[in-house]
């Protein structure tokens, strides 16, 4: 194990102390096939347990005992804790795209090509596919992507006499025109806890932050002509309060949603099967559109995951099974898609007729799903996360997040989250560059 791995390992015990945690479930340690007892499974995916039943229904006398041991930061403490300890850790474990090379980075990834997961590309969209891959080796089945889309109210932009937004430009005009109905009208939320979301308009934008080469030569740069697109957008809308820097998923968030204090939500196509779980009360006064861009149709990803198999698993090939037939049955993608609301990352579902005609009554029966497979299509390679992704965005809020706050210039809120970055990618032992 070189130096960067070793050294990154030993930062994740040390975030993982610092975040407190305790130890979940789990089986024993080392590689091989010596399994006994039941495949265990960490998810946070609700309703999840109606396609793992089908996948019992269908391999007899294997058993998968699932658990959720947390969402979010919550999820990987539990992991990071779990694999420090070397035992506790799960079989299958649910890994979101942006946290897989961190992961793998610190080894505790088994690398599915060994099972057969080179022959699975042509059954997933490519944008989901490439978020899988580290190196020349596959550390996850995908199993839903997130591409970005727009949400907006018609009843609203109809009032204010204007089309839905196809650029950012036009965006902020609807901005302004709402602003002047109301000083608690926003065009829109952004989180100064938000630093997913960040990541991706940077990504539409033509930024590329974090560059890895290998396993120890890291660049980080929050100062391309990318970021420099973002902020002038939305330095414009914060300076003109035109935006509101709250966090979302909140109570205060969701009223305003249901309420109309926001006239759009630009997230993953994720977001509308949410907000029909969360204020179910506003069916029908939603539609969702492409997402603005910069005069190209460049959509970058917000959300998505996939199901990895850890090293410390002594159940790997089953695992593996495991994971590659819950993601890419055509019967399991359907009750993932029906039952837990995930936006597939499978072909064979996204071109199905039956499923693209299939009318959301949640959005006034417009056909949603044509929508993000049409976004789904456009989204750019050439992205990579940060490989520590967890310490990434628990330093966003003081830096960038504080710049939303404030109404201070993003680009100076980017400069300082660059800098904190690279200092701690030197003390986990990275060779860095950037500015």
């Amino acid at each position: 194990m070189i130096r960067s791995r070793r050294t990154l390992a030993a930062a994740s015990v040390a975030l993982v102390v610092a975040l407190s945690a305790c130890s979940g479930g789990g089986g024993g340690g080392g590689g091989g096939d010596s399994c006994n007892g039941p495949l265990k499974f960490w998810t946070w995916v609700p309703n999840i347990q109606s396609t793992v039943d089908l996948y019992e229904q269908s391999h007899p006398g294997v058993q998968v005992e699932v658990s959720n041991v947390g969402q979010g930061a919550e999820h990987y403490t539990q992991l990071r804790t779990a694999l420090s300890a070397g035992t506790g850790a799960p079989d299958a474990v649910q890994m979101e795209f942006k946290n897989i090379p961190a992961f793998v980075l610190t080894d505790s990834l088994v690398d599915l090509t060994q099972f057969g997961a080179a022959d699975l590309e042509s059954r997933f969209l490519p944008s989901a596919w490439r978020q899988v891959k580290v190196g020349d080796g596959i550390y996850g089945v995908p199993q839903d992507t997130g591409p970005m889309i727009m949400l907006y109210r018609p009843d609203i932009l109809d009032s204010l006499g204007v089309q839905v937004p196809t650029t950012w430009d036009q965006y902020i005009d609807v901005a302004r025109k709402f602003k002047a109905t109301g000083e608690d009208k926003y065009v829109s939320n952004i989180g100064p806890d938000g630093a997913g979301g960040v990541l991706s308009m940077l990504w539409q934008a033509g930024a590329r932050p974090f560059k890895l080469d290998g396993d120890s030569s890291l660049t980080i740069d929050f100062a391309d002509q990318g970021a420099a697109t973002w902020t002038k957008t939305w330095n414009t809308l914060l300076s003109e309060r035109l935006v509101e820097p709250v966090p979302g998923f909140t109570d205060e968030w969701y009223r305003g949603m249901a309420e109309g204090r926001y006239a759009t939500w630009v997230a993953g196509a994720w977001a509308p099967t949410f907000l029909q779980t969360v204020i179910p009360q506003a069916a029908g006064q939603w539609r969702v559109a492409p997402m603005p861009n910069y005069g190209q149709p460049v959509v970058p990803e917000n959300g998505g995951s996939s199901v990895a198999v850890t090293t410390q698993s002594t159940c790997q090939a089953a695992a593996a099974e495991f994971a590659i037939w819950l993601n890419s049955d055509p019967a399991a993608a359907k009750e993932l898609n029906k039952t837990s609301l995930l936006y597939p990352a499978t072909t064979a579902l996204v071109q199905d007729q039956a499923w693209l005609n299939e009318p959301m009554p949640f959005l006034g029966g417009q056909l949603a799903n044509q929508v993000y497979v049409a976004a789904s299509k456009q989204v750019p390679e050439g992205w990579q996360y940060s490989p520590f992704q967890d310490y990434t965005e628990s330093v966003f809020p003081d830096t960038v997040g504080q710049a939303m706050v404030n109404h201070t210039d993003l680009q100076a809120g980017l400069n300082a989250w660059g800098e904190r970055l690279r200092t701690y990618a030197k003390e986990q032992g990275f060779q860095v560059q950037g500015s």
